[in-house]
């Protein structure tokens, strides 16, 4: 049991096809954008993954383990900045001001959940995790199925997952704990945050 949330029914099946399924990760030399709220946007803060860690997020329960949310656009990370405020019925221009940076990224085992091969693999379709209500289901006090799907690539020892945002475009979300080797995140022009 995940603490805060009872577990997903099916996470030992998800687990079991994930772990089925890390063969097929992939490395990853990209840029990806990184929006948060401006007492967050410190170098120290922006990378770490904590605040997922506490609260939870789509793909990592809450109470759970360290996740960085970041997209492949810069439209999309604001996007999805507002998206919760939208969830709640309230004005988006409210989740402002907000700070983006660009993060070069470089990760060896990236799983791509965008891939229709994989999501048949895992048995979830992308409509199941569009429309999973993660919001709804923890105030409930359970485990989502996009969270369970988070948790089980985490235990899988693979370092991020490429997820499909709320705007159409594509997420990268990586576990700060399972980076290994050679791979790392960096902000860009990093000496321009407070």
């Amino acid at each position: 049991m995940t603490r805060g949330v009872s577990d997903h029914p099916d996470f030992d099946q998800h687990l079991r096809r994930m772990t089925a399924i890390v063969a097929r990760a992939c490395p990853l030399l990209d840029v990806v954008f990184r929006c948060a709220e401006p007492t967050y946007a410190t170098e120290g803060d922006l990378l770490t993954g904590e605040g997922s860690r506490k609260n939870g997020g789509r793909w990592n329960p809450p109470s759970s383990f360290a996740t960085v949310y970041t997209a492949f656009s810069d439209a999309t990370a604001l996007a999805e900045a507002k998206a919760n405020h939208l969830y709640y019925g309230l004005d988006p221009a409210e989740a402002l001001p907000r700070v983006i940076v660009a993060v070069n990224i470089k990760l060896a085992k990236v799983l791509d959940l965008t891939d229709g091969m994989v999501r048949k693999t895992l048995a979830v379709s992308a409509t199941r995790m569009r429309d999973d209500d993660w919001r709804a289901l923890n105030r409930r006090g359970a485990e989502s199925l996009t969270q369970a799907i988070g948790r089980a690539a985490y235990h899988s020892s693979l370092e991020a997952l490429i997820v499909p945002a709320c705007d159409g475009g594509m997420n990268l979300v990586w576990f700060p704990g399972n980076l290994r080797g050679s791979s790392k995140a960096t902000i860009r022009n990093a000496s321009k945050l407070r």
